[in-house]
Parts: structure tokens; C-alpha cells; sequence
């Protein structure tokens, strides 16, 4: 009680005070405030105060007290919003000034379900005044609220009344204006979600919106078309909206088609399979047209479209189209394409007969993005078996010599990501091969005559790194065996970073190997280390290691 009649008092005293940041604060606390005024019967109280803050003439005073109100009557009962909210929106859809006109846009669709059929045509009258007031800004904010108010209003009432707006808005002058067409459209489905409710109400002006003028328009309509096309279903997207959306592959303006070609694979999805058949010879055009971002964004999509293909033909296509953009000038793109040629490894057994021979010049690429996206490419043919036929014959031999070329790298993060797809290696060759061919070759520059040399720890590191990750596939024999004594000399090594590398190395293994090799030969090389250290950070990770031996010895 307290609250209804000092508090709001109070408060609309302190609307007359010109203090715009305490009057949004006091705009956007209306909500919290509504919780302590006795309950919902109550809450009508602050409608006269949230009135007075959308009549404020600073824009940033007028939204925070509008979407306050708008949470409010949420609220409210039926009665309270007849009796209450009704004659505030009637002021504020005719006041003058046109603040109050842009934010009752926002509550006309809030007060609609509880207003009573009387009020609900006044409602109806004053928005589809506001959705023609001279005022940009109001009839902005009345076309970016259409949808919600029609998705209220009940499918025939939309149909009398809305959807004649909604080709008003169409044929408007402004771009500006009719790029709003689109949202409302998306909104509506919500209302008309199945095949014929929208083709009797909404597809009339996706056609139109298809062939709009304004290139803004078209790119807002691509981005939109996989929502469109999950209301409709697959047959109808297939048929009536694919061919709309070709077009806009096909866009003169390149934003319409760089909208379009990131929604090729969402689209593709709602279409079914069949469709990439028809979206795979235009892929071609995209992939050499003169602007980079549209090539670099459908190069992201192939191997998603590779994948979804249902026949040799079109999947043969978007193989071609790899082809050519593994080639391109610009990084990002062959990037692109060696990640999506990393799918199609993964999902197409085939493909490696057609795209393996496209991988190789990539391994020597300036870009060190590329080079690391080959790595991943090149093991992902591996994986998927790709040196187990006749033509590929002696593959992983081939792809492990050049990964362990890659541990010399210039950069660290190929260095790495060499180790990672060795480490696959060795879980698709096996350990034996792993400690027999490829262990020996990938750490033959690291012998004890080195340990001293500070020119060469990169290398030692790298090969720490190696071990690491290949040890989870090796046995406990041959991690003794060809592992153990490299991390035990680089426990000694002369330079510290080599030591806080073979620390947390020793952490790694421990778990793998035998009690014995922990207790004889590990546990020692770590006292040493927690004995003579002065680095704090290869302490903590030598301490860490010896207190995981404590399970393991």
C-alpha cells in the first residue's frame, strides 16, 4: 500500500526534475516496482507514470518506459487493461509528438489478446494509422511490430486486415520500408505454418520479394528462405522456393549473394538431397566470381554439399569445384576448401581417388593456416583408409614423411598440429610402427651431445609434444623402451623451457607405463629436478608428476 501510494507519488514528483539518466533508470525499474504494489489487481497504479515517461521527449527515456509497460500489461488481468491500459494508448496513438507514437508500436501487440473486441478495433485502427504515419521513425516502429501483432490477432482477422498491410508495405517507395516485408513475412509463419495457409497468404509476397528492386531486400529475403522453407515443407521448397533461391545465387549485387551462399547448406537441408543436384552446377559460377567473400563463403559450404550429393554425377561437380579452390589466390578460401575437403574425407570413401592429388601443393603453401588445414585433410584421407587400395598405395609412409618435415616448421602451431596428426598415424599404423619407423626419424636431431645446445630446443620440444600425444597408443614396453630415456634426458636439459616441457611430458606417461620403470627411473629424474631447480613453474609441474607416481609406483 505503502508502495501504490508514497513511492509512486514520490516518483511522479520526480518526473518534472530534467534528469534523463535517472528517468530511464526509473523507466526500466517500473518492472521490479510492479512486484511490490499488492498484486496484479494493483499493478494498473503505474500505468499513469509509465504514460508520463513514454511522453518524454529523449528517445532512450521513451523505450526503456515502453518495454516496462509492455511487461506489465503481460501481467494484468483483462479488466485492468480495458479499464486502465486502453485510454493511455488512446493518447499516446494520436498525441502529437511522435515519441509517444513509437512506443505505443511496441504495446498495441501486448494489449491486443486482453482488450475486448471494441477495443480490439480501435487497436487495429490506430496501428494501421501508425503503419501509414508521416513520420519515419513511427512507421518504422509499427512495421517492426506488424508480425507480432498479427500472430495475435487470429488467422482470419490476419487475412482481412493484415495481409493487405503487408502488400502496402511492399510497394513502398523506401527500400528502408520494404526491407520490413521480410521480417513480417518470417513472423507470420508462426501464425500460417503449413503448406496451405502459406501459399493462400504469404507466398504472393515472397514472389515479389524475390524480384524486389533493392538489393538490401533480396539479401534480407536469402537470409530468411530456410525458414520459409521448413514452414512449407520439403516438396514446396523443392519445387517453388529453390528456384527463387538460385537466383539469388545468381544475384548481380555480390551481398545477395554472399546472404545466400551462407544459407546454402540450411536451405539444401530443408530441400532434401535432390536439391543439391541443382544447386551444384552454379557452384562453379560462385566459386570464380571476382568478389573473395563470396568465393571464400561457398567454399565453406562444399563439403557439407559433397556429403548430402545422391549421386556420382553432382558429387563429381562439387569435386570439380574443390579443384579449382584449393587454387585460389586468397587464403581464406583455399583454407575454406581444405576443411571442407577434411569433411569429405571423413563422410566419402571415394573421394580419395579424385581429391588426393589436389592435397599436395597445399603442403608447401605461404599461408600457415593452409598448410595446417592440409595436415588435417591429408590424416582424414588416412583415416578413412585411403592407403589401403591399390592407387594409393604406401600413402601413410608418403604423409608421414612430410609431417615429420612439418616438425621443423617456422611455426609453432604447424609444429603442433604435426604432432596431433602423427599421433593419428601411429593409432592407424600401430605402435610397432610408430617406435620403428617414426619415432627414430622424428627425434634423430635430439641426441644427448645436444641436451647443451641452445640453438636447438625448439626441436627437443617439439619432440616432447610428439611423444605425448603418441604415447596414449603405444604399450608400456615401447613407451619404456623409445620414449622414457627422451624424457629423462630432457629432465636435464640446459634450457629451461625444454625442462617444463619433459615435467609435464612425465605427467603424461607415468599412468603408462610400468610400476617399475615410475619407481627406478622417473621418480629419480623428478627429485633431481625438485632438488637443483630454481624455475617455480617446472617445479610445480615436477612436484605434480611425482605426486601422480605416488598412485602408480
Amino acid at each position: 500500500q505503502r508502495t501504490r501510494k508514497d513511492l509512486v507519488e514520490f516518483l511522479d514528483g520526480y518526473l518534472k526534475q530534467e534528469n534523463d539518466e535517472a528517468l530511464v533508470a526509473i523507466g526500466k525499474q517500473m518492472v521490479e516496482v510492479s512486484k511490490f504494489v499488492g498484486g496484479k489487481e494493483y499493478v494498473g497504479c503505474l500505468v499513469p507514470l509509465m504514460e508520463k515517461l513514454i511522453f518524454q521527449e529523449e528517445t532512450v527515456v521513451c523505450d526503456a518506459a515502453a518495454d516496462s509497460m509492455a511487461s506489465v500489461i503481460s501481467e494484468m488481468g483483462s479488466g485492468d487493461v480495458e479499464k486502465v491500459v486502453i485510454p493511455s494508448l488512446e493518447k499516446m496513438a494520436t498525441a502529437e509528438w511522435f515519441q509517444p507514437r513509437v512506443g505505443v508500436c511496441k504495446l498495441l501487440p501486448k494489449a491486443y489478446p486482453k482488450a475486448g473486441e471494441s477495443s480490439q478495433e480501435k487497436i487495429v485502427k490506430w496501428f494501421s494509422s501508425l503503419c501509414k504515419d508521416e513520420n519515419p521513425m513511427v512507421k518504422k516502429a509499427a512495421l517492426l511490430n506488424m508480425g507480432g501483432l498479427s500472430n495475435v490477432m487470429g488467422k482470419n482477422k490476419i487475412r482481412d486486415t493484415m495481409i493487405a498491410k503487408l502488400k502496402e508495405v511492399c510497394a513502398e517507395d523506401s527500400d528502408l520500408m520494404r526491407l520490413h516485408a521480410v521480417e513480417i513475412c518470417k513472423e507470420m509463419t508462426k501464425t500460417f505454418n503449413d503448406t496451405k495457409e502459406f501459399v493462400a497468404t504469404l507466398w504472393p509476397v515472397v514472389q515479389k520479394l524475390g524480384e524486389d528492386a533493392s538489393w538490401r531486400v533480396r539479401k534480407a529475403l536469402a537470409n530468411t528462405m530456410p525458414d520459409f522453407a521448413k514452414t512449407v515443407g520439403s516438396a514446396m521448397a523443392a519445387k517453388d522456393l529453390l528456384p527463387i533461391f538460385l537466383a539469388l545465387l545468381k544475384d548481380k549485387e555480390a551481398e545477395t549473394k554472399i546472404a545466400a551462399c551462407s544459407k546454402l547448406v540450411e536451405m539444401c537441408t530443408q530441400c532434401k538431397k535432390p536439391s543439391v543436384a541443382q544447386v551444384a552446377p552454379i557452384l562453379r559460377e560462385l566459386i570464380e566470381d571476382p568478389n573473395q567473400t563470396v568465393r571464400a563463403t561457398v567454399s565453406s559450404s562444399l563439403g557439407e554439399l559433397a556429403a548430402m550429393s545422391d549421386n556420382k554425377t553432382t558429387e563429381g561437380q562439387i569435386f570439380d569445384v574443390m579443384k579449382v579452390a584449393v587454387k585460389d589466390e586468397d587464403s581464406q578460401v583455399r583454407c575454406n576448401t581444405l576443411e571442407a575437403i577434411e569433411k569429405v574425407a571423413k563422410s566419402l570413401k571415394s573421394a580419395a581417388s579424385t581429391l588426393l592429388s589436389v592435397l599436395q601443393p597445399s603442403s608447401s603453401d605461404p599461408k600457415w593456416r593452409v598448410r595446417r588445414e592440409y595436415l588435417r585433410a591429408s590424416t582424414a584421407f588416412a583415416s578413412a583408409g585411403a592407403g589401403s587400395t591399390a592407387e594409393n598405395e604406401g600413402y601413410e609412409e608418403k604423409l608421414a614423411s612430410n609431417l615429420v618435415e612439418c616438425l621443423s616448421d617456422h611455426i609453432s602451431a604447424i609444429r603442433e598440429e604435426a604432432c596431433v596428426q602423427l599421433a593419428v598415424l601411429v593409432k592407424i599404423k600401430g605402435g610397432e610402427w610408430g617406435v620403428t619407423k617414426l619415432l627414430p626419424e622424428a627425434l634423430k636431431s635430439v641426441s644427448q651431445s645436444e641436451m647443451t645446445d641452445q640453438s636447438n630446443y625448439i626441436t627437443r620440444m617439439t619432440g616432447l609434444i610428439l611423444v605425448q600425444n603418441i604415447s596414449q597408443h603405444l604399450t608400456a614396453e615401447q613407451i619404456e623402451t623409445h620414449v622414457a630415456g627422451f624424457v629423462e634426458q630432457c629432465l636435464k636439459d640446459a634450457v629451461e623451457n625444454v625442462r617444463f616441457k619433459a615435467a609435464r611430458a612425465a605427467s603424461t606417461i607415468i599412468p603408462l607405463v610400468s610400476k617399475k620403470c615410475v619407481r627406478e627411473r622417473l621418480v629419480p629424474a623428478l627429485e633431481a629436478v625438485q632438488k637443483g631447480e630454481q624455475d617455480s613453474d617446472i617445479l610445480f609441474y615436477a612436484e605434480q608428476a611425482l605426486a601422480i607416481s605416488t598412485k602408480y609406483s
